[in-house]
């Protein structure tokens, strides 16, 4: 049986699933995944911006066998890949770089295709590179937070979106339980938020910024398109 096809045949109660999950911490929720999923199906993704060291120190203490994947658009600030570096090196996990095809990356970079099409810019680089390997996964883990888009906010701990098992566990923290296991551990913070940056992305598309707020900025956009059904 192919993985696909094993993948398939797995009937999960997603429902069930949430309800176990709910009452647990944000680190015993990380953990719990390994009992009903081995780590080789598990795909963890991170951005290394301004929320995820929270979120990969968590999965370090959880499992370090967990690798987690980067999408390196070409357009990363060079305070991002050097973050990457930093948190690769504190939390011990091992980083594997998603890239885009590199004619399509070719044709965002000849017609700075992020300034008139910055859906499809996104789509070119983030969504069709991952889609590829979200394929040979049952579960994709990431850190996202309900209070950062409309969207986020209408997502639940575990999802199920065409047959893959969507897994977040920090969906319901706060900002302020963010903040304190920030300064708890003294974990280090993205270099480019002491310069105003809330939020960080390819750097076309980044400008200083509470929040989300300096995403596509003027662009109506708060999601590139990885996190949206």
């Amino acid at each position: 049986m192919s993985f696909t096809q094993r993948r398939n045949a797995v009937t999960i109660d997603i429902e069930a699933l949430n309800e176990t999950f709910a009452s647990m911490d944000f680190e015993d929720r990380i953990r719990k995944l390994y009992e009903y999923f081995p780590v080789e199906e598990v795909l963890f993704t991170s951005s290394f911006g301004t929320k995820s060291v929270v979120m990969l120190t968590l999965v370090s203490r959880a499992n370090l066998r967990q690798k987690v994947h980067m999408l390196n658009t070409g357009y990363h600030f060079p305070e991002t890949l050097a973050y990457k570096d930093t948190l690769q090196e504190l939390t011990g996990l091992e980083v594997v770089e998603i890239h885009p095809d590199s004619e399509r990356h070719r044709l965002t970079e000849e017609s700075q295709m992020w300034d008139s099409q910055p859906g499809r810019c996104c789509h070119y680089n983030k969504v069709m590179p991952l889609k590829a390997v979200k394929a040979e996964h049952t579960v994709w883990m990431s850190g996202v937070h309900s209070y950062q888009t409309m969207n986020r906010a209408a997502m639940e701990i575990f999802e199920e979106v065409d047959g893959l098992i969507h897994f977040h566990p920090l969906i319901d923290i706060t900002e302020g339980e963010f903040l304190y296991l920030l300064e708890k551990d003294k974990l280090p913070r993205h270099p480019l938020e002491a310069q105003g940056y809330g939020s960080i992305g390819c750097h076309h598309c980044t400008r200083p910024g509470q929040g989300r707020a300096g995403r596509w900025a003027g662009k109506d956009r708060d999601e590139c398109g990885l996190h949206v059904k």
